[in-house]
């Protein structure tokens, strides 16, 4: 019970899916339809969910925020016409909070409160 012998089969579900970015991160790739091979496909994802990780460290740098958390998941599927897995896509998920507040104490100055009239 096998399936298709890869090497002559071109499956052509697979031949033409495309990835596209859906997030409202406008600098990162797939904004429009891409098709990649499913040999391709796993880089490719995980590459561009590394671009939200990467926009996200300096989107806190930029804001004075502090990552508390940052998860990345990728998903699989299974071909329908070839019954070949391939990467599906991926999902970033990052939890930022205000940096917390640091108070610098005045330096202390020597004989700054010392009274010689007393």
């Amino acid at each position: 019970m096998g399936g298709p012998d890869y090497d002559t089969y071109e499956c052509q579900t697979c031949k033409n899916r495309t990835y596209q970015d859906g997030s409202n991160d406008p600098s990162v790739s797939f904004k429009m339809p891409t098709r990649l091979s499913p040999e391709r496909a796993a880089y490719a994802v995980r590459s561009h969910e590394m671009e939200h990780v990467a926009h996200a460290k300096a989107q806190a740098a930029e804001e004075d925020k502090e990552i508390v958390s940052q998860s990345v998941t990728y998903h699989t599927d299974i071909c329908p016409e070839c019954g070949r897995t391939y990467m599906a896509g991926g999902n970033t998920r990052t939890v930022f909070r205000s940096a917390p507040e640091t108070y610098e104490a005045e330096p202390v100055k020597v004989g700054a409160n010392l009274d010689l009239l007393a």
